[in-house]
C-alpha cells in the first residue's frame, strides 16, 4: 500500500479550482493541481496564467502519518504548476525539497519562489516565463526558514522567518536567478512575530525605505537602504499589533496606545493612551 501510493501521491491529493466570471459570476472553468497550496500567495495569474504552488505527501490522520510524509506512505515533496484560462495544465516543477513542505511563497512577474523547510531553509528560483516549460533555475540554502515574502522590487525579497529560537530577517538578491544571494540578514531578540503568520502584521514604506514588525516585547522599524538591515527605532513596552503611515509620520498601534514617530529623525511625537 505504501508503494502504491507513493507512485500515485499526485492522484489521490489535489486541489480543486473554479474560475469565476465577475460579470455574471458563473462558473467558466474547472480544473484541478496535485497538492494542497499553502496560502493565497501561493496562486498568482499572469498573462493569463494561473500559478499554484503545492506539498504533496503531507495529508494524513494525525500522528499516523510520519514526518515528512503522509499516512499511506512516501515523502513530502512540493511542485509549481501553471495552467491555461481553461484551467488545464500546461507545464510543471516537481519534486521541490523532498521531505519537506512549503513554508512561504511569492510570485512576481514571470518568476516564482518557494521556501520549503525541514533543516535547512533552500530558496528555490523558479523561471515561469514560457508556461509550458517552467523551470527550477536557482537554489540558496541558508539556515532557519522564512515564513513569509515580501518584494521591495523585482529583485529584491524580503523574508521572514526564525532561525533558531529567535526571528530573523533576510533581504534576498535575485536578480540573478541562478545565484540567488541573501545579502544580508538580521537576529532579532524575539521568539515570535505576528508576519510570520499574517502579513496583515507587516507595514512598509518604500519612501523612507524602512518597514514594521510587531514582536511581543515592542514594535520594530528596520531600513533596508542600501541593501543593509540596520533597526532604526524600537518601541518596547508594548504590545504592538499593526502600523500605519501618514506622509511623514509611522503611526504605532499597541493594544494600549497609539505612538507617533516622525520618520524623518525617528523622534517620538506623541501618544495617545487607549
Amino acid at each position: 500500500m505504501s508503494q502504491y501510493h507513493k507512485e500515485r501521491k499526485r492522484e489521490f491529493e489535489k486541489t480543486g479550482i473554479v474560475k469565476i466570471s465577475l460579470d455574471d459570476f458563473n462558473a467558466i472553468a474547472t480544473g484541478n493541481a496535485p497538492g494542497r497550496p499553502l496560502n493565497q500567495f501561493a496562486l498568482d495569474e499572469y498573462n493569463n496564467h494561473l500559478r499554484i504552488a503545492t506539498t504533496i505527501g503531507q495529508s494524513g490522520f494525525g500522528f499516523f502519518a510520519g514526518r515528512g510524509g503522509s499516512a499511506f506512505g512516501g515523502e513530502s515533496e512540493n511542485d509549481v504548476y501553471v495552467l491555461d484560462e481553461k484551467l488545464n495544465i500546461r507545464g510543471s516543477v516537481q519534486g521541490l525539497g523532498l521531505t519537506e513542505r512549503i513554508y512561504s511563497v511569492r510570485f512576481i512577474e514571470d518568476k516564482g519562489y518557494v521556501v520549503t523547510f525541514r533543516q535547512t531553509d533552500p530558496l528555490y528560483v523558479l523561471d515561469l516565463s514560457d508556461p509550458a516549460r517552467p523551470e527550477l533555475k536557482g537554489e540558496l540554502k541558508i539556515p532557519g526558514y522564512s515564513a513569509y515574502l515580501n518584494p521591495i522590487t523585482k529583485d529584491k525579497i524580503l523574508g521572514f522567518g526564525k532561525e533558531g529560537s529567535q526571528v530573523k530577517i533576510s533581504l534576498f538578491d535575485v536578480s540573478q536567478p541562478t545565484q540567488p544571494a541573501e545579502k544580508d540578514k538580521y537576529i532579532l531578540d524575539e521568539y515570535w512575530s505576528e508576519v510570520l503568520s499574517t502579513h496583515h502584521a507587516f507595514l512598509l514604506d518604500k519612501k523612507h525605505e524602512i518597514f514594521f514588525l510587531p514582536g511581543g516585547k515592542g514594535g520594530y522599524v528596520f531600513s533596508y537602504k542600501n541593501d543593509k538591515l540596520e533597526l532604526r527605532k524600537a518601541i518596547s513596552g508594548v504590545s504592538a499589533k499593526r502600523a500605519v503611515y501618514i506622509n511623514d509620520y509611522l503611526y504605532i498601534i499597541a493594544e494600549d496606545k497609539i505612538t507617533v514617530l516622525n520618520e524623518i529623525d525617528w523622534e517620538k511625537i506623541n501618544e495617545l493612551e487607549l
